[in-house]
């Protein structure tokens, strides 16, 4: 018993100690916020440590071990340019704060003027007045804008870089305008991947539109009709 006692006298006052160093010494509180950023293409829009840093909203000074990493990520990740953050303590003095950029993949036209451009899910990064090198132009609401975006998402890159626009007014008739002219009826939202290896065939042959929305039974033709929502290339 007395042993006991005297182990107990002695780890109270040392526990008392470290959660006062833990909690009130300057020896373990926050003396630098280093936030890293991880690159993304000019469409996303400029996003900077400073602006990352505005809403840390952990002031220096402040002790480790009152800093909740969570709550730092739940602030953070209301920027409309963040995807996702991971915060994390490195003692004893430094905050740091990793952040994934949106990436964007559409630029969606706005009733009121200028383009909404979302990522892969949908959501806007950023509005801009005019479209964006690199980012399709997609004319479609509701399902319709769903499916297009689905399409969007997941597009191999190489023709992702020939799309100059899509078209949709239900989920089931989404329209590719290739830069060339050329119209790619995709249909669905459906067997994107085999859509793109059947039309990456396809556009081997010369045609101004081409049908995969049946990737199985694909077709060319030389009569086209243009998606209504983008002007003939002899447009002003």
């Amino acid at each position: 018993m007395k042993r006991a006692l005297w182990a107990l006298a002695v780890i109270v006052p040392v526990l008392a100690v470290v959660a006062w160093i833990g909690w009130f010494s300057p020896w373990f509180s926050l003396d630098t916020v280093e936030v890293r950023i991880a690159s993304a293409s000019a469409a996303a829009g400029p996003l900077t440590s400073q602006e990352v840093e505005a809403v840390v909203q952990v002031p220096a000074g402040t002790p480790m071990l009152r800093i909740s990493p969570s709550e730092v990520e739940e602030r953070v990740a209301a920027l409309p340019q963040v995807a996702s953050v991971t915060v994390t303590r490195e003692w004893p003095t430094t905050l740091i704060v990793d952040v994934q950029r949106r990436v964007p993949v559409a630029a969606v036209p706005v009733v009121t003027g200028g383009y909404d451009i979302v990522d892969a899910t949908g959501a806007v990064i950023r509005q801009s007045p005019t479209p964006v090198d690199g980012v399709p132009m997609v004319q479609a609401t509701g399902a319709g804008l769903e499916a297009a975006i689905a399409v969007v998402r997941d597009m191999p890159d190489w023709l992702r870089d020939k799309v100059e626009g899509i078209e949709a007014t239900t989920r089931n008739d989404v329209t590719l305008l290739l830069r060339n002219g050329s119209i790619v009826t995709w249909g669905s939202a459906e067997e994107n991947a085999f859509k793109a290896e059947v039309l990456q065939v396809l556009l081997k042959v010369k045609a101004l539109r081409y049908d995969v929305s049946a990737p199985g039974t694909p077709a060319t033709s030389d009569n086209i009709s243009r998606p209504t929502a983008f002007p003939s290339p002899s447009a002003p």
